[in-house]
This record gives C-alpha cells, sequence and structure tokens, in this order.
C-alpha cells in the first residue's frame, strides 16, 4: 500500500488545536487511514482529555457558559454547539454505563464484597422539566421562505422526571438513580441500587415518598421488606386543603386540622377516620370524601412517633433537596429547555457524578478507547 492522499487536518488536544497529516493508504483490499483506524483522530475531532473538560463544564452550566469556561481554563476556544454535542454524546456513554453497572447486580459480579446492611432508606420523588419538540403543522399549506420546508411549531411539555435514592439509614452516602419513566422502571432501577450496595432479603426498608398515584404501591411491590412512610408533610397538605373546600376560614383552619393530624401520629387513624364519615354525613363534601379515602389508603403509613421512636425520617425532604442538587441545578435552568430524548442521559451525567462514578467512568471509557 501507498499513500495515496496526505491532507492535513486539525485536531484539539487539551493544549490547543494541531495541525497533523492523515495519509489514506491506497490500494489495497481494505483501504486504509490509519489515523482514524488506529488513533481515533479525526478532522476537527477532540482527544479524550477535552471531552472530559466539555462535559464537566457542560453539565454543571449552560453550554454558553461552559464554551467560556473551556477557555478561561485552556486559552483556546470551542464552540457553543460543538459543547452541546460533545456533553450529549458522553451523556449517552453514561447513560449505558449506569445501565450496565445496574443490572450487573442481577449476576451478582457488583455486590460480593458488599456489607450487609441491617436497614436501609429508600425515597422518590418527582420533579418537572420543560422540553419542546418542533411538530408539523397539520393542514397547513404554509411553507418555509428558503427552503421550502413545512412550517412547524414548538410544542412546550413539562415532563415528570423521577428521582430515587437508596442508603444504609445510619449512613448518608446515597446512591442515586433517576429517570423520565413510569414508576415500576425507576423503582427497579432503585431496587438494583439498594442491592449494589448492600441490601438482602433480611434488610428492613424504609421507604419515604408522597402520596403520588402508584408510587406506594409500586414500592412496596418491589420492596416487599419494606416500611411505607407517606412524607408528613403532605398529608398535612391534604388536611388543610379540605378546610379550605370545606369553608372553614384561614385563621380557623389549624384549630380543625392539627388535633387530627396529631392523632393520626399517635396511630389512631381508624378514630379519625370515624369522626371525618360522620361529618362527610352531616355536610357531604366532594374533598373530604377524598381525605378519607386517602386514610384508608396509607392506613399503616401514617404513625408518625412510632417511627421517630424508631429513629426512621418521617419526612421526604432528603429526597426534594436531592432535586435541586442533582438534577434541576443543570436541567432546569432559566430558560432551559430539552429535547425529551436529553434528558435521561443528562440526568445520567448527573448522577454519575452525585454516585461518585465519574473517575471509574472515565478510566472505563479511556481503556475502551485504548483497546480499539
Amino acid at each position: 500500500m501507498t499513500i495515496h492522499k496526505n491532507p492535513t487536518i486539525r485536531f484539539n488536544i487539551i493544549f490547543g488545536t494541531i495541525e497533523i497529516k492523515s495519509p489514506y493508504l491506497w490500494p489495497g483490499e481494505i483501504p486504509s487511514k490509519p489515523l482514524t483506524d488506529e488513533m481515533n483522530i479525526t478532522p476537527q475531532g477532540r482527544s479524550q482529555t477535552v471531552k472530559r473538560a466539555l462535559s464537566e463544564f457542560g453539565i454543571d452550566d449552560s453550554f454558553s457558559k461552559a464554551s467560556k469556561k473551556f477557555k478561561e481554563h485552556y486559552n483556546f476556544e470551542i464552540g457553543i454547539s460543538a459543547v452541546d454535542r460533545t456533553t450529549k454524546e458522553i451523556a449517552q456513554e453514561a447513560s449505558v454505563y449506569i445501565d450496565n453497572k445496574l443490572s450487573a447486580v442481577n449476576k451478582k459480579t457488583d455486590i460480593e464484597d458488599c456489607p450487609f446492611i441491617d436497614k436501609m432508606l429508600i425515597e422518590m420523588d418527582g420533579c418537572e422539566i420543560r422540553t419542546a419538540l418542533m411538530k408539523e403543522i397539520e393542514n397547513s399549506d404554509t411553507q418555509t421562505p428558503v427552503y421550502g420546508n413545512p412550517s412547524k411549531k414548538k410544542i412546550v411539555k413539562w415532563r415528570d422526571v423521577r428521582l430515587g435514592f437508596a442508603r444504609p439509614l445510619d449512613d448518608p452516602e446515597k446512591l442515586f438513580v433517576g429517570k423520565m419513566d413510569c414508576y415500576p422502571k425507576v423503582v427497579n432501577q432503585l431496587h438494583s441500587a439498594a442491592e449494589l450496595i448492600g441490601m438482602t432479603s433480611e434488610t428492613e426498608v424504609i421507604g419515604i415518598a408522597d402520596g403520588g398515584i402508584g408510587l406506594s404501591e409500586e414500592l412496596k411491590r418491589q420492596f416487599p421488606n419494606m416500611q411505607f412512610i407517606l412524607d408528613k408533610s403532605h398529608l398535612r397538605d391534604h388536611f388543610y386543603d379540605t378546610a379550605e373546600k370545606m369553608g372553614i376560614p384561614k385563621d380557623e383552619r389549624s384549630k380543625w386540622a392539627e388535633p387530627q393530624i396529631n392523632k393520626i401520629s399517635n396511630g389512631e387513624v381508624a378514630q379519625i377516620r370515624g369522626e371525618l364519615l360522620s361529618e362527610n354525613d352531616r355536610s357531604p363534601c366532594d374533598r373530604l370524601k377524598r381525605l378519607i379515602g386517602y386514610l384508608d389508603r396509607f392506613e399503616d403509613a401514617m404513625n408518625y412517633n412510632r417511627f421517630k421512636e424508631k429513629n426512621y425520617p418521617i419526612g421526604s425532604g432528603e429526597i426534594e433537596s436531592a432535586h435541586k442538587s442533582v438534577p434541576q441545578k443543570r436541567l432546569k435552568i432559566p430558560g432551559a429547555t430539552w429535547h425529551p430524548d436529553s434528558i435521561d442521559p443528562m440526568l445520567a451525567l448527573r448522577i454519575l457524578r452525585a454516585d461518585d462514578w465519574w473517575e471509574d467512568f472515565w478510566e472505563l471509557r479511556t481503556k475502551e478507547c485504548l483497546a480499539a
């Protein structure tokens, strides 16, 4: 084989942009470009170190700010769109890495050295992220002026992102999972995370969440040994909302709600339920009827004084705070709108750092690049 062409290409390394000859070898059964085929050096490409720096900035700030930070640190410029593409490329790989890490739990490959956890805390909650899709305008003859394509409109929706964590009850170190997906799939990830850090069939699991439809039921299904605790602030919100709908004046609502909440906290759910049923018989109210159904659904999850005696938390503030620091800190910055397909990968990259898997991910990626 001989050099048929030998163009000069530009490639970004951490010290700047370099120019290098990229020979094209031919003839032969299979033509060869050694720089591309053997060293993964492509025109306008970026080294592993540059990609890591771009993704580190891009997962913390807007892509515009990330581009500026990169120039401040390394004294040469990489455009906003390149930061966008690189960060999302790495985010896709992070999503696969986490899926593989959690699915390996089922093969018992990653949990052999984990200590047995006597009591484990799990929490899950959701937050909404703004998404947008471009769709063609139906039954419209309007076309774009330059290319003549069908006109499109932006469809903006707020989509629910679910985040959960597992940790030993007496240890603050958490393992996060999260997706823009249904409860069964996200809770399944949470179950794998709990096993990864030492949960067994003998572990006592304490689960805390709000009263989201289907959430407590799915947690109980996948964690059979779980004591579910309804977040107390959500119970209080239900009582005060009911008081408002019943027409109780604002300054009188606490006198109606707090004594009942205190009795429920002492395990007197049946008594309060009976009193509310009698009250509803006297003055029927749809919102009061909903509250009674709420108490029926979570009857075994509201004995807060007994839970506190066991040193169990009774509020989901820990996961609500985590939402601010994990997904929302990047995905919900002012003005941010995401394509739905970008949310899970970007969240995976945030979780990768929160779970302290960042270095492992990059070590594995480097080994794979060298092996290729």
